[in-house]
């Protein structure tokens, strides 16, 4: 909380851009795809998407991130052994480092690793998950080359809404949060805070007898205090300014040696500021200021061994022209990265200006979105990126979509100046993405959508024991893939599914992208009756390999089974089954995933 203090005292400009356009969550209240219009006040159908609300949260009884979004159409997570352990998550077939994370609209992630990891986020604290697949850098810049996940934090609606949750499990799971949020006139507000925690399972076994490796074979525990306020008034006119504040407090075990450690601490904090001025005719400036810190702190049996810290502050100011025919926006932006740690890097700072424009429009059935950038990197140089999006609704029930986008990716710090294991000759990633797809909505609450898609990648960077895993780049990947998703809802039943088929490989070496399957699926099946609710979630994907193809993690399928009774309006009881069939299985070489794990929760709330 100091950091996020200490950030408004030393940027007055952040008060001075904050009076903007409604932020990303107040948007979200009126079922915009923010993400997909990077913020701008326009609805458009045409990118391919996945929306999760909280009342989808709550129902499926989700209990981590992770278990959220695990095997959904074109996601692909990788998790390193269970609650708290790394978990990176890549979008049809990118790697997880061109991957975009936003909290709140502020970039998230470590700077010397380059992802965004999942497993510390809050799950009792999130409102709302929206997820665009395809590339994004034209209006996101670096990094969204795969696409853009964006998280919201919880909200204010009208009147006073308290909620709270407790529950525990099997492997001496304990969870609890609470949270008090609402509107009262123009202002609104939102509180909150959540401890998990858990004694874990082993979460690596060793099977290559590799003499680096490192076996413990004891309980790999984790607890994270997490907490979140938000703060808004609206105005006439569209008037807006808010600010929102996200922060974890995490400790892991995992399995290591006295080089790297055996234990983890990590905080991450995340602050930002944003708005808009009241609409004057045609026009409407909006503006936006956040900071993420990320440090990652470990240990050896309680002693330190070493840190990791990143500081990643953003500012954006965009101009909405609302024009006869559509909305034209103008922005630029601005991105400074910093990092601190006990390695020494050659170069620990780099900043990054961005100019972009975008328009979106509708001519009769068709509905057209492009949006053009232009990058300038201070270690890199200029980047020219951009996108059209397609979507023609020449029936009722049927819509044609397709797009082009191109996108590009910086190295990471890591890559480009850790001692020994770095190369600083690396250039950018860059990728050509183009899909095709047919949206389906028919009657009595049936939908669907199936898209295919290619992306090119130039440049790519890889490593590996020849090189001493000193990364370099390739000359070219390519990812092929289709996506396939149904949907069926009505008062009682709620159905969902999906499938992914994706094809990635190094052309330079013939060889699959590791940790990558090649199919992947997922059902979601609830039935309400009267006060009881139950479900199902089947997911399953096929074998994957590392780096080192003769290591292959098995394909499986596992079975959620759940439970629910409301005795009122309010209060509810909750009780999951979770891989029922006890299924042993893993997304990376000998990291253990849980077995059948039971969690019952009590939950107050709407």
């Amino acid at each position: 909380m100091n950091d996020s203090l200490a950030f408004v005292r030393r940027t007055p400009l952040v008060l001075a851009l904050s009076f903007a356009l409604p932020t990303f969550a107040a948007a979200a209240e009126n079922t915009i795809n923010v993400t997909a219009s990077h913020g701008a006040p326009v609805a458009f159908a045409g990118v391919p998407s996945i929306v999760i609300d909280r009342a989808e949260i709550d129902r499926l009884q989700a209990t981590s991130v992770l278990a959220l979004l695990e095997n959904r159409a074109g996601l692909n997570l990788t998790n390193l052994g269970g609650a708290g352990q790394p978990t990176s998550i890549s979008l049809w077939g990118q790697n997880a480092s061109q991957t975009l994370v936003l909290v709140d609209g502020v970039r998230i992630g470590s700077l010397t690793v380059g992802t965004a990891y999942l497993e510390n986020l809050p799950l009792s604290l999130i409102e709302r998950i929206e997820i665009i697949k395809g590339p994004r850098s034209g209006q996101y810049g670096a990094d969204a080359m795969g696409g853009v996940i964006q998280i919201f934090t919880r909200r204010g609606t009208d009147g006073m809404q308290p909620s709270f949750s407790l529950g525990g499990g099997s492997n001496h799971t304990f969870k609890t949060a609470a949270n008090l949020s609402g509107r009262r006139g123009a202002v609104d507000y939102s509180i909150g805070a959540s401890h998990d925690g858990t004694g874990g399972f082993n979460a690596y076994t060793d099977t290559t007898g590799s003499p680096y490796a490192v076996n413990q074979p004891d309980n790999d525990g984790y607890r994270n205090n997490s907490a979140q306020w938000r703060l808004g008034y609206t105005g006439e006119q569209g008037a807006r300014i808010s600010a929102h504040w996200l922060g974890t407090h995490a400790f892991n075990d995992y399995d290591g040696s006295s080089y790297g450690g055996n234990q983890r601490q990590s905080n991450q904090q995340t602050f930002g500021v944003d708005g808009a001025l009241a609409k004057i005719g045609l026009w409407q400036l909006r503006a936006s200021a956040g900071r993420n810190i990320d440090r990652q702190t470990n240990y050896y049996n309680g002693a330190y061994v070493s840190e990791f810290n990143s500081q990643q502050d953003s500012f954006s100011l965009a101009n909405d022209f609302s024009l006869s025919q559509g909305l034209l926006t103008l922005c630029v932006d601005r991105l400074n990265d910093r990092i601190t740690s006990s390695t020494n890097y050659d170069v620990t700072s780099r900043h990054n200006d961005g100019l972009f424009a975008q328009y979106a429009t509708q001519i009769a059935d068709l509905s057209i979105q492009t949006a053009l950038r232009r990058d300038n990197n201070s270690q890199f140089g200029h980047a020219n990126t951009g996108s059209i999006d397609l979507s023609w609704q020449f029936a009722p029930s049927l819509a044609l979509t397709g797009g082009y986008g191109t996108g590009f990716h910086v190295p990471s710090f890591n890559y480009l100046y850790y001692p020994g294991y770095a190369n600083p000759n690396l250039q950018p990633e860059r990728s050509h993405t183009a899909r095709l797809g047919l949206n389906w909505q028919g009657s009595n609450g049936w939908q669907s959508s199936l898209t295919s898609f290619r992306t090119r990648t130039q440049d790519l960077i890889a490593s590996s024991a020849s090189t001493n895993y000193v990364p370099y780049n390739i000359n070219q990947a390519q990812s092929l893939g289709a996506e396939w998703q149904l949907g069926w809802k009505n008062a009682d039943w709620v159905f969902n599914s999906s499938a992914t088929w994706i094809s990635a490989v190094d052309r330079s070496t013939g060889l699959s992208v590791p940790r990558q399957p090649k199919w992947s699926g997922r059902i979601d099946l609830d039935r309400q009756f009267g006060a009881w609710q139950a479900g199902m979630t089947l997911r399953g994907q096929t074998q994957t390999h590392e780096s080192t193809a003769s290591q292959i993690n098995a394909g499986f399928v596992t079975m959620d089974v759940r439970l629910a009774y409301a005795w009122s309006q309010h209060w509810h009881l909750e009780a999951s089954l979770n891989n029922m069939l006890d299924k042993r299985y893993q997304t990376a070489f000998d990291y253990n995933q849980a077995g059948r794990t039971v969690f019952l929760n009590l939950r107050y709330g709407l």
